[in-house]
């Protein structure tokens, strides 16, 4: 054996016997997945908080139908004073852990001193004395206070207004024709538990007290963010985290508005969303004067606030500028969640079909963009696994990725384990092994807990038949079609899962249990699945199935009722804009804008109110937008440069204009400029036959003998395979021309009169 082949052998093997004898090596190598320990921790829940407490699912009128009553609260809150919280939802949501000094505003109010919450310490001179505890504080609340902020020259970013001198760094700005220094005011405190911020342009030797600014242009912008969270959690907010991209906006004059509870990496519960914005702008008209009007903009979650507030809250937001949009979070677990599902098929049951090595082979399949040559970021450790097993027990990853592995990777068991929270260390052990984590428990005055003590959930994968479409087209074969859904299974019942293995964000010091499936917590085919060759020569009888998961159908309804699936009636100004990023495999895939159209033309018979923009990156027409949108809201006219249109990423026009995202998604014959240039892909429900339109929860079923009848399969013959079709699926196949069989009909639901 020559020199370089012992080499190649003697370090990974001398890499295995370090992972596999050292818990603190391992450790060391996952810390950059960690986040910061916490100072202070949530140390206990209020007496007889129960969150395994059964309650029925929400089956109240739709959320747009319930106003908050603001005659309620008392407007405005003044400096010095706490805001209010609203309890019209009912009970307040424990624990939950106060972020106001990681937003550089101290530590929060006294409301109790019998340890519930987080500790609070005395302060002398300045400095948190740990010894002298003055008491705990559940709710995380805040006198408001005023400052002001002053721009540094050459950047996007603000510093306190000091006490004497002028700084040096201060930028200047034109205002009509002279020159002010740039200067704003920052309101902050706390409204609804949330940490609040509204600022303008203003004169800094104006006193605090001053609500008045010569510089106001009677323009509002409601900042909304994304991320992916589950509640239980204050989170941050800052000056900075929603002025530094409206540097441009400020400079003009709009006035800007945010909350912690506009950000959907703290909690993605829509109404509480939409009351802790109706309540900001409360405080902002009773302190400032009523805007001309109100313009939300942000990404991702931050869009999906837009969609929904508009929908649920009419008139509290008057035009959207929705970036790297989605039209609703919950439409999209629909999906999402069986992303580790088919990974976990492809990587793991059907590794042995070696086209499935081939991630855009898979693409095939799933629908999402594939790539062989961009890599996901669990890959690395996972090789680190198998060297610490020996390799005997994980299979290989083969190249690149999926937009499933790469950018929803981890998302699954947030939203769905109620045993796994990425910020559990932000509760003491007790609390956290009481709570119950998830979306669905985050929500469960929506769709309800069981007398398990668990939330209902939405997903729904009975009768799914994933890669019909590539069935349909040629593109896999029967065998492969019946082996992939044979065994694709679904996730067991929130009572019966188990933490996650995800190694040190799960706490484990050992690599060796490491699953970045979460396949322990699936619905597996009972044994070992059968072989392809047995479905190749139709052998009926050797075949099992994975169980496939039911949603509670008074859950999903209730996920209607409550307002947390768009459903496209909204009538005011939108332009949704997005790079294009499906090529780099990121989440923010180009058809979730066009389910949001579809949604809207199936509600209201058109799209007049909706542009699409959509450019490569890095170029930005935000700011073009704002300029849009403010001629639209002035005149009451949508103007001649309200036009679809997309943009190269250095911003040289590709195409504008009514037809230019035209194609086959809508059911145009020809296919347009911009879709041509930026091609979107789908979901794995879309190419199981479910509507681009992404709102079917449960599908209506039919037998798989009707489904062969009235062409399901195009012109395959199916017949040959009726008993495999029906072992496959026992209960029938979705027939997705009947709708969401658990959807209220608009009477139902109080959008319509009933007949």
């Amino acid at each position: 054996m020559d020199q370089a082949r012992t080499l190649s052998l003697l370090v990974p093997l001398a890499l295995v016997v370090a992972l596999s004898g050292c818990g603190e090596i391992q450790a060391r190598l996952g810390r950059h997945l960690l986040p910061e320990p916490p100072e202070l921790v949530v140390e206990a829940l209020p007496p007889g908080y129960d969150p395994a407490a059964p309650r029925a699912p929400y089956g109240g009128p739709h959320a747009s139908l319930v106003s908050l009553d603001l005659a309620a609260f008392d407007f405005p809150v003044l400096p010095g004073q706490v805001g209010p919280v609203d309890t019209s939802l009912g009970p307040l949501q424990y624990p939950f852990a106060c972020n106001t000094e990681d937003s550089d505003l101290g530590q929060p109010l006294v409301d109790n001193r019998e340890g519930i919450g987080m500790p609070v310490f005395e302060e002398l001179d300045g400095v948190k004395d740990k010894r002298r505890l003055l008491g705990h504080s559940k709710d995380c609340l805040l006198p408001t206070r005023v400052d002001y902020y002053y721009k540094v020259e050459g950047r996007d970013d603000f510093r306190p207004w000091p006490d004497e001198d002028i700084p040096e760094d201060l930028a200047w700005l034109d205002w009509r024709g002279q020159s002010i220094p740039f200067v704003l005011r920052v309101e902050r405190g706390t409204i609804n538990r949330f940490i609040y911020v509204i600022a303008m342009l203003a004169d800094p030797e104006a006193p605090v007290t001053d609500t008045h600014s010569p510089y106001w242009n009677k323009k509002l912008i409601y900042h909304f963010k994304g991320g992916v969270g589950i509640g239980k959690r204050q989170g941050r907010m800052s000056l900075g985290s929603i002025g530094g991209r409206l540097v441009t906006q400020l400079a003009q004059g709009y006035a800007l508005a945010g909350s912690s509870g506009n950000v959907t990496s703290n909690h993605y519960n829509m109404w509480l969303a939409a009351n802790t914005a109706e309540l900001v702008k409360a405080q902002f008209e009773a302190r400032y004067g009523r805007p001309d009007y109100t313009v939300g903009i942000g990404g991702s979650g931050g869009a999906v606030q837009q969609y929904l507030i508009a929908q649920n809250k009419p008139g509290l937001l008057d035009a959207l500028i929705p970036q790297y949009s989605y039209p609703d979070m919950i439409t999209q677990s629909i999906w999402a969640l069986d992303c580790e599902l088919l990974e976990y098929y492809f990587d793991v049951t059907a590794r042995d079909n070696q086209r499935w090595q081939v991630q855009e082979n898979r693409g095939l399949v799933m629908g999402v963009a594939a790539s062989s040559e961009v890599e996901h970021e669990f890959k690395k450790y996972y090789r680190w696994a198998r060297m610490a097993g020996l390799g005997l027990r994980l299979p290989g990853l083969p190249p690149g990725a999926t937009e499933c592995s790469k950018s929803w990777r981890g998302l699954a068991p947030l939203t769905n384990n109620p045993h796994y929270s990425h910020r559990a260390h932000h509760y003491a052990p007790a609390v956290a092994r009481q709570e119950r984590f998830s979306h669905w428990h985050d929500l469960a005055h929506v769709y309800g807990v069981g007398e398990d003590g668990y939330a209902h959930r939405t997903h729904d994968n009975t009768g799914v038949q994933y890669g019909l479409d590539a069935l349909v087209r040629g593109q896999i074969s029967p065998a492969e079609f019946f082996h992939l859904n044979a065994n694709i299974g679904s996730w067991k019942a929130p009572k019966d899962m188990a933490q996650e293995k995800l190694w040190v964000l799960t706490g484990d010091d050992s690599l060796a249990d490491v699953s970045i499936w979460s396949d322990h917590n699936m619905q597996k085919t009972p044994g070992s699945p059968v072989p392809l060759r047995v479905f190749a020569r139709n052998q009926v009888d050797l075949v099992k199935t994975a169980p496939r998961s039911r949603g509670h159908l008074a859950a999903i309804a209730a996920a209607y009722r409550s307002g947390h699936v768009f459903l496209g009636d909204i009538d005011i100004p939108v332009i949704d804009l997005r790079h294009y990023l499906d090529n780099e495999l990121d989440m923010h895939h180009s058809y979730a804008t066009l389910s949001s159209w579809l949604r809207i033309r199936a509600a209201r018979g058109n799209t007049d109110n909706l542009v699409i923009w959509q450019s490569g990156k890095p170029y930005n027409p935000s700011d073009k937008a704002f300029e849009v949108l403010d001629e639209w809201l002035t005149t009451g006219q949508r103007p001649a440069s309200a036009r679809d249109a997309c943009w190269t990423d250095t911003g040289e026009l590709i195409a504008e204009g009514e037809h230019v995202w035209n194609g086959a998604w809508r059911g145009d014959a020809s296919t347009g400029a911009c879709l041509a240039h930026y091609p979107p892909y789908r979901s794995p429900r879309n190419v199981a036959g479910a509507p681009l339109t992404g709102e079917l929860f449960k599908c209506a079923l039919v037998p798989v003998s009707e489904a062969i009848i009235r062409g399901f399969y195009g012109g395959l013959d199916m017949r040959p395979h009726l008993a495999m079709l029906e072992k496959v699926f026992p209960e029938g196949v979705c027939d997705y021309s009947r709708g969401d069989v658990a959807r209220p009909s608009d009477a139902e639901l109080g959008l319509a009169p009933v007949l």
